[in-house]
């Protein structure tokens, strides 16, 4: 009795009760998805709720006492998310910390593919290259190059970032959950400020196969990076005003993204002197990622990294403080050539990297 007690002791409940005020189209569901299979994995159609005879909607879920759940509501796909706050358009993932059982109260007033939204061009050039080999890739794939406005042919060449997972980095029609990272919008605009170095994007898309890709450890994670390194990297340099020294290219991604980044720095450091690794995935690793470095006999300590995490991510959070740590005692210095950023309340999305893009921006490549 007791132990079963103190089992139960570690669960909370949270209601959540939903209103519906916008029009509902005829026919259709309402949805939740989110960060449990319990609220469907990210599924836009992850569970159907049931309507209630009031018109309304009723959910109860279980979690452990002080996870962190996440979550958004549609109607089944990205483009029909819930809007339960008319002035986040579109919706960012409804938040709660389960530290105790509690009820929630949300109420829908529109729907994201009833909004008449002002257009999201991409501001300067984004081109699209098809026809690269991709070899030993199961999935073939094209990249794309965004140019600034002030991008030349003539003059200083110009500093690369390369990026992992590039639907998510310019248009929110292409982005997980119909939000990107606005690169655009960002470095236009320390550009103009004359906050980083003159540069261009190159955005490599992920495929089917992601979670093994961006993983240095796996094959398919080799034949990605080198993939980057002898396709994509030959090909820019070839095409473009652009640099090719190792202090000018910077490697960027989130979540697993960020780890392969961690990763490629290391691993093809005459390539890359820069890391952006945001909310990086390195518990995903088993470790390995921490032995290679604690037992490495020398590291590049003239390149720079840049590690953050959000408050709302948990395994990720604890991976990152561990990572700064271990980095310091191999000889990295805090605000010299290591940067690690801690964003309180940030949860693991597309919205929270977005709104802090500028930091690991102006840490690898402000002017000095």
């Amino acid at each position: 009795m007791q132990a079963n007690a103190k089992a139960h002791s570690t669960q909370v409940s949270i209601d959540i009760n939903i209103k519906v005020k916008g029009k509902f189209p005829a026919g259709d569901g309402l949805y939740i998805t989110g960060n449990t299979e319990e609220l469907g994995s990210w599924d836009p159609a992850g569970l159907k709720l049931t309507r209630n005879p009031d018109g309304g909607y009723f959910l109860a879920i279980t979690a452990e006492k002080n996870s962190i759940i996440e979550f958004k509501l549609t109607r089944g796909d990205w483009k029909t998310q819930a809007i339960c706050d008319k002035r986040v358009i579109p919706p960012e993932n409804v938040v709660i910390k389960a530290s105790r059982s509690k009820k929630i109260n949300l109420t829908i007033y529109d729907w994201l593919d009833q909004q008449v939204l002002e257009s999201d061009p991409v501001k300067g050039r984004l081109l699209s290259y098809n026809g690269l080999v991709c070899k030993k890739l199961k999935y073939q794939r094209p990249i794309q190059i965004w140019l600034p406005e002030s991008y030349s042919e003539k003059g200083k060449p110009c500093s690369v970032i390369y990026m992992h997972d590039s639907q998510n980095l310019f248009e929110p029609a292409t982005a997980f959950a119909g939000v990107d990272w606005k690169v655009d919008e960002t470095i236009s605009e320390m550009l103009a400020n004359k906050e980083i170095k003159p540069c261009i994007v190159v955005g490599i898309p992920n495929s089917p196969d992601r979670m093994k890709e961006l993983n240095l450890f796996t094959p398919e994670g080799k034949a990605y990076a080198e993939f980057v390194v002898k396709e994509v990297k030959p090909f820019v340099e070839s095409r473009f005003n652009v640099s090719s020294h190792r202090h000018d290219n910077a490697i960027m991604g989130s979540s697993m993204g960020g780890l392969m980044s961690l990763q490629m720095l290391l691993a093809y450091n005459d390539a890359f002197a820069l890391a952006g690794c945001l909310s990086s995935a390195f518990q995903k690793t088993d470790g390995k990622i921490f032995t290679q470095i604690r037992k490495a006999a020398k590291l590049p300590l003239d390149s720079r990294i840049y590690l953050d995490t959000g408050e709302f991510e948990p395994p990720i959070a604890e991976s990152f403080f561990e990572m700064v740590e271990l980095l310091k005692s191999k000889g990295y210095e805090e605000d010299k050539n290591l940067f690690g950023f801690f964003d309180a309340e940030a949860t693991h999305s597309e919205a929270a990297w977005a709104r802090r893009l500028h930091i690991p921006l102006k840490f690898l490549l402000g002017k000095n």
